[in-house]
C-alpha cells in the first residue's frame, strides 16, 4: 500500500463515515451518563491521512496540543490518539470537572478526567469497529501527554514503535448546553492491521 496515497471504495467511505457516527452516539451516551447530563457529538468528517500529515491537519506542527494516547491489542494491532488544542482541552476538562480551568494549567483532576473520557471514547469506537469488521480490538490503559502537534507524532513513532504510515482521522465535537469542543480522533493501524480493517470493512458491506 502506498505510503503518500491511500485509496478507498466508496464502500469503504460509506461505512467508515457510519461507524463515525456510531462512534459518536455511543460516547455522547456514555459520557451523557457519567455526568448526569446531556452531551452531543457531531462527526464533521472521517478520513484516512498519511501520518506525516497528522501536524498539518491539527493546525501545525508547533500548536500545543493535550493527547491521550492508547496502544490497541488483538486482531488488528495499532495506536489510538486522541488531539485536542490546548483551549479546548481545558473546556473540556470543564465540562467533565464541573470546575474552571485556569490558563495554561492542567490539575492532577483535569488529567484524571481527560484520559477517563479517552478511555469511553475508545471503547466507543473500537467496539463500533468491531462490530462491523467482526475483529478483536482491545483498548490499553490511556495515557496524557501535553506537547506540540509534531513532537507528538514522532513520539507516536519512536517512542511507542508504531509503524503506521497512514491514520485514520474521525473529528470530534463534543456539545452540552453552553459549551462545544473540537477534538480530533485518529486509529493508527499498523501496516498489515490497515490491510486487515479495510478487507473487513468491505466483506461487510458486500451484502449490500
Amino acid at each position: 500500500m502506498s505510503k503518500d496515497k491511500l485509496v478507498l471504495t466508496a464502500r469503504h467511505k460509506d461505512v467508515l463515515k457510519e461507524i463515525g457516527n456510531i462512534c459518536a452516539g455511543n460516547a455522547a451516551t456514555a459520557l451523557s451518563q457519567l455526568l448526569g447530563k446531556k452531551i452531543a457529538m457531531n462527526v464533521p468528517q472521517v478520513y484516512f491521512v498519511p501520518i506525516q500529515e497528522v501536524p498539518e491537519v491539527v493546525g501545525g506542527a508547533e500548536k500545543l496540543m493535550v493527547s491521550i494516547v492508547l496502544q490497541v491489542f488483538g486482531d488488528a494491532p495499532g495506536v489510538i490518539l486522541f488531539l485536542f488544542p490546548q483551549t479546548d482541552a481545558r473546556v473540556l476538562a470543564g465540562i467533565l470537572t464541573g470546575k474552571r480551568t485556569a490558563e495554561g494549567v492542567f490539575t492532577e483532576m483535569d488529567q484524571s478526567a481527560i484520559k477517563e473520557a479517552g478511555t469511553i471514547l475508545s471503547a466507543a469506537y473500537l467496539n463500533a469497529l468491531s462490530s462491523f469488521t467482526n475483529l478483536g480490538l482491545i483498548p490499553s490503559t490511556p495515557g496524557i501527554v501535553i506537547d506540540m502537534a509534531g513532537a507528538l507524532v514522532d513520539y507516536i513513532l519512536i517512542e511507542i514503535a508504531a509503524s503506521s504510515e497512514h491514520a485514520l482521522l474521525i473529528d470530534s465535537e463534543f456539545i452540552d448546553e453552553e459549551k462545544s469542543v473540537r477534538g480530533h480522533f485518529f486509529l493508527l493501524p499498523n501496516p498489515g492491521s490497515l490491510e486487515i480493517i479495510l478487507k473487513a470493512i468491505g466483506e461487510y458491506n458486500s451484502g449490500y
